[in-house]
C-alpha cells in the first residue's frame, strides 16, 4: 500500500455540523480520541460534503430513501438523517453493519441524535443483507457505500443496488484514494473503473476529504430526463 494521506479536520468550529448530538461526539484533536467517539467514520469536512450532497438532491414533494452500508458508530447515518429532516421531506435512511457490537453502539448513538426515527438498522453483511432491505423499498435514491473497501465487494454492493435507482440517484462512495500498489487489490478507486466501464455514468470525485484512505465520490446515471443514456463499452 501507498503512504496514507489524512484530510479530516479537527480544527474547526463544531457549529458547522448539521447535528449538536454529532458535534459533541468530534470535540476530539486527534485520529485516535476520534475513533473512540465516531468510530471510523469520514469527519468534517466530509460530514459536511455528505449533508450538503443528500440534502441538494433531495425533492421536497416526494419520499427520499438512503441505503448505508457499513454503519460504524453511525455518524454518517445520522448526518444522512438530519439531512430528510432539515429538507421537511419524508424519508428513512436504511444502514447495515456487519459487526454486532458495532451495531449495538450505533443504536445508542442514534437514540441521542434527535433523528432516530428516520433510521433503521440492519446487523449483517451487507452483501447477503441488501437483498432483503431493497426488497422492502420501492427504490434507492441515495446509496453511501462505504461497507467493506475490497474491490469486487464495492462492485458486488452496487450492483445490488442498481436495480433499484432512478436515472437521478446518487450513489457514494468513500475511501477512492489510489492506495494499493498495480499487484494489490484496487480497492475503492478500482471498482469505480469497474462500475463505468460496466454500467456507464458519471463520476465526480472529491479528493480532499476523509482520512485513510481519503476521497469521496460520487456516481450518477443520468442527471438529466433530456439527455441519452450513455453508451458502454460492450454496446460498441
Amino acid at each position: 500500500m501507498r503512504e496514507p494521506k489524512f484530510f479530516r479536520r479537527f480544527d474547526y468550529n463544531r457549529d458547522r455540523l448539521p447535528n449538536s448530538f454529532l458535534a459533541s461526539m468530534d470535540r476530539v484533536e486527534t485520529i485516535d480520541e476520534a475513533r473512540n467517539c465516531s468510530g471510523l467514520s469520514i469527519g468534517y469536512p466530509g460530514w459536511a460534503l455528505l449533508y450538503y450532497l443528500v440534502l441538494s438532491t433531495i425533492d421536497p414533494e416526494q419520499e427520499t430513501l438512503v441505503i448505508e452500508t457499513g454503519t460504524n458508530f453511525g455518524a454518517s447515518t445520522i448526518v444522512l438523517a438530519q439531512a430528510l429532516s432539515d429538507s421537511g421531506a419524508h424519508g428513512h435512511v436504511h444502514t447495515i453493519e456487519i459487526d454486532e457490537q458495532t451495531h449495538e453502539k450505533a443504536k445508542s448513538q442514534f437514540a441521542q441524535s434527535g433523528v432516530g426515527d428516520r433510521i433503521t438498522a440492519h446487523l449483517g453483511d451487507a452483501k447477503a443483507a441488501l437483498p432483503s432491505v431493497l426488497d422492502s423499498i420501492p427504490q434507492v435514491d441515495v446509496a453511501f457505500l462505504d461497507g467493506c473497501h475490497l474491490l469486487d465487494d464495492v462492485v458486488a454492493e452496487f450492483r445490488a443496488v442498481r436495480a433499484k435507482l432512478t436515472p437521478k440517484s446518487l450513489v457514494i462512495f468513500d475511501n477512492t484514494y489510489l492506495i494499493a500498489e498495480p499487484h494489490e487489490d484496487q480497492r475503492v478507486h478500482g471498482a469505480l473503473g469497474a462500475i463505468v466501464d460496466e454500467f456507464g455514468g458519471n463520476v465526480v470525485n472529491f479528493p480532499s476529504v476523509s482520512w485513510y484512505t481519503p476521497g469521496m465520490a460520487i456516481w450518477q446515471s443520468q442527471p438529466f430526463d433530456m439527455w441519452p443514456p450513455p453508451i458502454r463499452k460492450s454496446q460498441l
